[in-house]
């Protein structure tokens, strides 16, 4: 993809005109369609009002369709979420636990993918943690404390602290020969790094669509294998998690697919605006987004080593990610972190370092800058 279509892609982000904005491991900038695709929602309700459930419909499948697309499952395996915590703890209240179970679960996970498990050890439930070695996470460390009584095994496909990608499907291969599920958070990947779901032995994946994704806060999805529909239950039920929810009946009978996890009133705007991006994300491809990001942040690391910074975590091709931990030695990473603040570059700080992640809007250009600022402070 030449300059120009880069251009293209960035005249339709408002928020980058004027900022180098490399933080989209914390929040990424909306595109303008998706604005207007979030905004149609509420034009659909006030102009429709009794007909908007049919008007929106279409937007709603066209959503499940295309996240379905991205990561390698079906439509109908698709449910939509609020976020992240609340996907995985559909998950984690919807096992059926015995005391002694257990779970496994990386110790320096984001707390989205870690709280939601400590609180079952109320219930009996025995929590491994696996402890990180070099930002890692080796699927030998997870067979190791894996047994005949590990129902679910929880992961990152990309670590937070250190941009590490962790071999899912060998992850896949452990949970499958241990008869546990797999879960995974895919919030830092999804949107930005390929992963098929049903090649790689996925049971759930869980993705929040404002950040890689690039679409509306509030509002992700989860994918569930078959495996998974037919052993977490629903404990968050609502009317919309049965059939014929218009018979207005008070029998648990729970839709036959993932829509199960949707109890109630949907957030329409949320939806609309990720359907849009979804189909933006497929229009582009995500091989070339990843190859984009990907590109980038080799481009980052280079010039870092050129002038003296220091990249915290160096992994092999098969586990990088967008995510960039730097430091300069001899300078606080707070005053580093306000140099760039102050230099119109927004930026964040995890693991006493800078973390740099950047998105195919970025440019080669933006990235020399990020670094002469970085080695001038």
């Amino acid at each position: 993809m030449n300059n120009e279509k880069i251009q293209q892609l960035r005249s339709d982000i408002p928020y980058i005109h004027d900022k180098i904005y490399v933080d989209n491991a914390s929040v990424a900038p909306i595109p303008i369609r998706v604005q207007l695709a979030s905004e149609q929602y509420n034009k659909i309700f006030s102009e429709n009002l009794r007909e908007y459930r049919a008007a929106s419909l279409p937007y709603f499948d066209k959503g499940r369709a295309l996240a379905a697309k991205l990561v390698g499952s079906t439509p109908q395996s698709i449910a939509y979420v609020q976020n992240t915590a609340h996907g995985l703890s559909l998950v984690a209240l919807g096992v059926d636990w015995l005391p002694g179970d257990n779970i496994v679960v990386c110790a320096d996970e984001f707390p989205s993918n870690y709280l939601c498990w400590v609180q079952l050890t109320d219930m009996g439930v025995e929590v491994r943690q696996v402890t990180s070695t070099g930002g890692r996470i080796e699927p030998s460390q997870v067979r190791a404390v894996t047994d005949s009584r590990t129902r679910v095994v929880a992961v990152s496909h990309v670590q937070f602290y250190s941009g590490f990608r962790v071999d899912v499907a060998a992850f896949g291969e452990i949970c499958t020969a241990a008869g546990a599920l797999l879960v995974v958070d895919g919030t830092q990947s999804t949107g930005a790094i390929k992963l098929d779901v049903g090649a790689s032995g996925v049971d759930v994946l869980v993705a929040s669509a404002h950040k890689w994704m690039m679409g509306p806060r509030g509002i992700g999805f989860a994918s569930f294998s078959d495996r998974a529909l037919n052993s977490i239950t629903p404990r968050i039920v609502g009317w919309l998690s049965v059939n014929d929810p218009f018979a207005f009946n008070r029998k648990l009978d729970f839709l036959p697919d993932a829509r199960r996890f949707e109890p109630g009133t949907a957030n329409g705007s949320g939806i609309l605006g990720l359907a849009e991006r979804l189909a933006q994300i497929d229009e582009l491809g995500i091989d070339w987004i990843e190859e984009r990001i990907l590109s980038l942040s080799d481009l980052l690391r280079e010039q870092a080593l050129s002038k003296g910074l220091q990249p915290v975590y160096q992994f092999d091709d098969k586990f990088r990610s967008g995510i960039n931990i730097l430091k300069k030695p001899g300078v606080p990473t707070s005053e580093l972190h306000s140099t760039l603040t102050a230099n119109g570059i927004y930026a964040s700080v995890r693991n006493e370092a800078v973390r740099v992640s950047p998105h195919y809007y970025n440019t080669s250009d933006e990235i020399e800058q990020i670094i002469a600022v970085m080695s001038g402070s």
